[in-house]
């Protein structure tokens, strides 16, 4: 009895193509329109597949969503490790991190946008992906740079470490959306406010 003929299976590197043309294509739309106003039949149609393609890749929309916030943070976070590679003085590298990720979105509103000002998203939705390995991973380096800062003067408790870091992200998330969000107002220059708020951080009791 001969073999049926049927379509070869797809090998990784078509998977990861595919997957990447779809992605790709959701950012554009994301960026453009706003989550709640895309479907996965339109994305469907913007990258030239029947639905049930995206669903092979996916699990729904707030999957698509979930991973574009992780291709984003990746990006990110790349650029600081990247960049703190110049320095080996721990205040320092904490300046590099620090004002790295505050131009990134300075420099890309949209991906600020999408992925802190979504629209339509559910609390467990943001809560299993902050749970992600990979995304805590990206926070709690940060951490280690703040411990290694302060260690130049003291040394630390985990309850310090966690304060200053959270005061950290929450402050620089502050920078970027005041200047993304109300840019006619003539506001001190990011990388001076960074500045500002480490030199604060760093010196002022937890």
């Amino acid at each position: 009895m001969s073999a049926k003929m049927g379509r070869k299976p797809r090998n990784k590197a078509q998977i990861n193509a595919v997957r990447e043309k779809i992605i790709n294509h959701a950012l554009k739309l994301f960026q453009n329109e706003g989550y709640e106003a895309i479907s996965m039949r339109r994305l469907a149609k913007q990258v030239g597949c029947a639905p049930m393609t995206i669903y092979a890749h996916f699990d729904g929309k707030i999957n698509i969503l979930q991973h574009l916030w992780a291709v984003v943070l990746e990006t990110v976070f790349s650029q600081i490790h990247n960049n703190i590679k110049t320095s080996k003085n721990p205040t320092e590298r904490l300046n590099i991190a620090a004002q790295t990720f505050a131009q990134y979105w300075i420099e890309n509103p949209d991906h600020f946008r999408l992925v802190f000002m979504s629209a339509g998203i559910t609390r467990p939705d943001v809560d299993s992906f902050l749970k992600n390995k990979t995304t805590l991973s990206h926070f709690k380096f940060f951490s280690g740079l703040v411990m290694l800062a302060l260690a130049d003067t003291h040394t630390p408790n985990s309850a310090e470490v966690k304060a200053k870091t959270d005061g950290l992200i929450s402050a620089l998330i502050g920078i970027v959306f005041c200047a993304n969000t109300i840019a006619d107002y003539p506001w001190t220059k990011p990388e001076d406010m960074v500045n500002l708020m480490l030199t604060t951080l760093l010196t002022s009791k937890a």
